[in-house]
């Protein structure tokens, strides 16, 4: 008996929408509603079976230890942004939900994936579809966007697929279980390259120099999924790589991992702070978390990859929080700082929830950002590592000034009700709002698995 998962769920329910499309129009009818009704139904399906059922166990794609956390948030917040996109547009074009739909499968598929071929085609199913996603209003400034995104995913994805080969030369094996070094000249220069190419995808520093222009011409909701879903997929990748299939656990690769990652902390950090446009300082704060993940990642134990894990889902949750509710304001053309001011009036909730979600970010209790950063410092202290955590707190203290920099310029108390101005379906993505703010106080829940 073939288990039901959310894997197969979404895989039907992508092929679904477009036999249900294909009939749409064989029958001349005009509204796709139904069709985006029925796409939303297939991403709670899938949430629930994977809450419900489990996970996949198969040849190329097997569970993890902590597989079913992670695709079950990757669930949980690309239903939470389809939401939102459909209260945001009315009626998009089908290709679109199928293009989401995909790129969901794929970041599921690299959690599960047990060898090197699944992994570079699941990052691919995730890459093919978020070319679309960027160009999403076939816009100008989204094409330039666009071409930015595909020229690098596919550099990056070429340089993961030699640094593979160079493994396999090494190992004489493409899976995660069984690499056993025979030759440690290309196993090394495979490893750099593996790093390199999945470094792109995680927005490592100093491989991010497409995220924020690509971030900042797409969709508010593209944005929100890209620096949300697609990033888990690219840190989990480098978990599944460096832990489970190249556990080389040397003092070489821990240094050269805590430097990535203490570069990709400092230097987005200080891009941000020198930024006034609000969706670019976003952009450089999720880069940076995306640092404090790889802090974690660098120990290669499990009590990094269990503090990596749970600071994924937590920067992944705030990160779709603030550029969802960011999107309220962009649409009525508040772009830079000064004009934060203007939010309040717009939209209460809106504000508040890009507050709280800043505020997660910046690591302050009781979100679910400061037990992130504190199971990231505790893992670092079990090994000793005191020095680092002295200097990550530090940085920490830095990036405050662009949090409380944007904080400051809300202006929360002022209210101006001849600014208010509702777009379509206000209310429904309002809610997408209060439910991401109130998971990043109900997610506290998961310290402790």
């Amino acid at each position: 008996m073939i288990p039901i998962n959310a894997e197969y769920v979404l895989f039907a329910g992508a092929l679904l929408i477009i036999l249900a499309d294909f009939l749409r129009i064989t029958l001349h009818i005009h509204d796709r509603k139904i069709i985006h009704y029925l796409t939303l139904t297939v991403l709670i399906v899938s949430f629930a079976a994977e809450v419900l059922l489990g996970n996949m166990n198969i040849a190329f794609f097997s569970s993890t230890q902590y597989s079913g956390f992670v695709n079950g948030f990757v669930l949980f917040i690309a239903s939470a942004i389809y939401v939102f996109l459909l209260a945001d547009t009315k009626d998009h074009s089908v290709f679109i939900d199928f293009l989401f739909l995909f790129a969901t499968l794929g970041a599921l598929l690299v959690v599960l994936s047990s060898n090197f071929i699944s992994l570079i085609l699941a990052i691919e199913m995730i890459s093919i579809a978020s070319y679309g996603l960027v160009f999403f209003h076939k816009t100008d400034r989204q094409m330039e966007g666009a071409m930015k995104y595909v020229s690098i995913s596919f550099l990056s994805i070429l340089i993961v697929i030699f640094g593979s080969s160079l493994i396999y030369g090494g190992t004489g094996s493409l899976a995660f279980s069984a690499t056993s070094v025979k030759n440690y000249l290309p196993f090394i220069a495979g490893i750099a390259l593996v790093l390199a190419g999945l470094a792109f995808k995680s927005t490592i520093v100093p491989f991010h120099m497409w995220a924020p222009d690509v971030y900042e011409t797409s969709d508010g909701t593209v944005t929100a999924f890209l620096s949300s879903v697609s990033k888990t997929a690219g840190l989990v990748a480098m978990i599944r790589v460096f832990f489970f299939a190249l556990p080389v656990s040397s003092n070489f690769v821990m240094v050269m991992f805590v430097s990535l990652a203490i570069a990709t902390i400092f230097f987005a950090s200080f891009m941000a702070v020198v930024q006034e446009k609000i969706k670019r300082i976003l952009a450089y704060s999720s880069i940076a978390q995306a640092g404090f993940a790889f802090v974690a990642i660098a120990l290669l134990d499990y009590v990094g990859v269990h503090a990596a894990i749970f600071y994924v889902f937590s920067f992944a949750v705030a990160d779709a929080l603030v550029f969802l509710a960011y999107k309220l304001f962009e649409d009525n053309n508040i772009i830079y700082k000064k004009d934060a001011k203007k939010m309040f009036p717009m939209s209460k909730v809106g504000t508040i929830g890009l507050f709280v979600g800043l505020l997660s970010l910046a690591g302050l209790p009781p979100t679910i950002g400061f037990f992130g950063k504190l199971l990231v410092f505790q893992a670092l202290l079990v090994h000793g590592y005191v020095y680092l955590v002295v200097a990550l707190f530090a940085i920490i203290l830095f990036s405050t000034f662009y949090y409380f920099g944007l904080i400051r310029e809300m202006e929360l108390s002022k209210v101006n009700n001849s600014l208010r101005r509702y777009g379509a379906n206000m209310h429904v993505k309002e809610g997408v709002i209060i439910v991401l703010t109130l998971a990043l106080f109900v997610g506290v829940v998961f310290v402790s698995l």
